[in-house]
Order: structure tokens, then C-alpha cells, then sequence
């Protein structure tokens, strides 16, 4: 898949983001991008949280005091890496 030219109208398949990389891992971030772009959208192992690691993140979730669907909503698209909505 070529790499992508934004501009106006044309969006891509996906959401994208601007973050700021540190140099010493400039290069790794850049390789991992052109293969996501080579090899299309690829899909990134998931692995399952533990229970400790859920109850973290349902504890920081809840934290931010937001509606009962709203965390939710949060907690079950962390858990399953999938976007949830309620």
C-alpha cells in the first residue's frame, strides 16, 4: 500500500496522530511505519491483560469521573482492544 497523500477530501482508512518521537528511536518508529504502509493495515498481537492489570486500569478509569457509559465504554475497549461503544 503506498504511502498515503493527505490534503483536502482525501482521508485515510485510518485515524492518524502527531506525536513527538524521541532520536534514538526515530529510526525504529519510521521502519515500523513504512511496514504498516507496505504491508497494509497490519494487525499488531494483542495480548490479553491479567487481572491485576485490569483492575488497574478500571481503577484509573474510574478515577476520571466520568459517566457509567462513558467508563464503560473505556474500560471494555482496553479490555478486548476493539472500540466499544455503549
Amino acid at each position: 500500500m503506498p504511502k498515503p497523500v493527505g490534503g483536502r477530501g482525501r482521508k485515510n482508512k485510518y485515524e492518524t496522530t502527531h506525536v513527538r518521537v524521541p532520536k534514538p528511536i526515530k529510526d525504529q518508529v519510521e521502519s515500523l511505519i513504512s511496514r504498516f504502509h507496505d504491508e497494509g493495515q497490519m494487525q499488531i498481537e494483542h495480548k490479553p491483560l491479567s487481572k491485576e492489570e485490569a483492575i488497574i486500569e478500571a481503577r484509573r478509569i474510574l478515577k476520571q469521573k466520568q459517566s457509567a457509559r462513558k467508563s464503560l465504554s473505556k474500560l471494555l475497549t482496553t479490555l478486548y482492544q476493539d472500540v466499544v461503544e455503549l
